[in-house]
């Protein structure tokens, strides 16, 4: 999606479709509010589409395409970012190497936290939503060791994959994930990574929904010239993409309406490019 109005220098934004998902759907599973942004703000928004519905993430265990052929899906999204280069349709413009964001959802946010372990010169923050680490013995990366921004936003009532960590659950043998880590000891690699010691600051969204059944916190580690690491928790919520408006099937959980999860995601991105926000 490219909007009438960009800067002369072009952020990117990558968002990642979930397991079985498509990049059509992930355009409608967000309420296409990624596009209200970039036509707000100037961005591109880029929905690649993964071999066979699917990412190759870190997770070693998986019985689909990608991770039988074990795809350079790493090596696919930077090639994605570079043919945009250049486009016809960006004119004299040229994206910002500097300005790369990848976000998604499920295999998505896996996928995008691989980005994160393996690729930290592409990519300038990453946000992973229903999605965490995998355990010691169901990783299949080569992390590189450096750190990154990276949010999660994740329900702790997700009934696929648990915020507490453990087994993934799915459907059938031959659809396995292998375990997870927590969503706390997830965000605790990537704070370690950025050498944050201090508590994080910590806020409690308002319920604007109290019917839909959650209610929304936050924790961010943020000082000046450090990567930021976010988790914004949904608690009660399940596998869903938080928004205002729109509700996933209940099969996947409760969808918190109290955050605008592409509005957060986008600020937290835009905050990378700025030197000493204050988390408050």
């Amino acid at each position: 999606y490219i909007p009438e109005r960009l800067p002369d220098r072009v952020p990117v934004l990558l968002v990642l479709h979930g397991s079985a998902g498509t990049a059509k759907r992930m355009r409608s599973d967000t309420a296409w509010a990624f596009e209200e942004i970039a036509d707000r703000h100037g961005a591109v928004i880029v929905y690649p589409q993964g071999f066979d519905r699917h990412w190759n993430d870190c997770r070693a265990t998986g019985d689909y395409a990608a991770k039988r052929r074990a795809l350079d899906d790493v090596g696919f999204l930077r090639a994605v970012v570079a043919r945009l280069d250049g486009d016809p349709a960006l004119g004299a413009r040229r994206i910002d190497a500097e300005q790369v964001f990848a976000a998604g959802h499920s295999n998505g946010g896996h996928m995008a936290l691989r980005l994160a372990l393996e690729a930290p010169d592409f990519v300038a923050g990453v946000a992973a939503i229903a999605a965490s680490l995998p355990t010691a013995d169901n990783f299949s990366c080569a992390a590189s060791g450096k750190p990154v921004p990276v949010m999660l936003i994740n329900g702790d009532a997700d009934p696929i994959s648990p915020y507490a960590g453990g087994e993934i659950w799915s459907i059938g043998p031959f659809n396995q994930r292998g375990a997870v880590q927590s969503t706390l000891a997830t965000a605790e690699y990537f704070r370690s990574l950025a050498g944050y010691t201090a508590a994080p600051f910590e806020h409690r969204y308002p319920d604007a929904d109290p019917v839909d059944g959650t209610v929304a916190s936050r924790m961010v580690w943020s000082v000046e010239d450090r990567p930021e690491v976010d988790v914004i928790t949904i608690h009660g919520g399940g596998h869903t993409i938080p928004h205002p408006l729109k509700s996933m099937p209940r099969i996947f959980g409760r969808t918190g309406h109290d955050v605008p999860a592409a509005d957060e995601i986008w600020r937290f991105f835009r905050r990378q490019l700025l030197s000493g926000g204050n988390p408050a």
